[in-house]
């Protein structure tokens, strides 16, 4: 059975920043810029070992947040046109 992130993904957060994680490719990147780690998922196990962790450079951190819809300066989500207040 594969990692099923959206199952887990309000339990699981970042051990060094606490913050929120979202997935990207074989691994889970912390939303708070000032940390950046990414942690693998290994045999659909997350490893979620500090010292395990690769730091992301800025330029790679900020491209996974766009992915995500995420401001990539502060990892915040962003607003959508659709979603904004009514």
């Amino acid at each position: 059975m594969p990692f099923d992130f959206a199952a887990v993904q309000n339990l699981v957060r970042c051990p060094r920043s606490r913050s929120e994680l979202v997935p990207d490719g074989d691994g889970l990147v912390s939303v708070d810029p000032n940390c950046r780690l990414k942690y693998a998922v290994r045999d659909d196990i997350p490893i979620m070992l500090v010292d395990e962790a690769t730091e992301l450079s800025m330029e790679a951190w900020q491209s996974v947040m766009r992915q995500h819809g995420r401001d990539p300066q502060s990892g915040r989500r962003l607003e959508t046109a659709a979603g904004g207040a009514g």
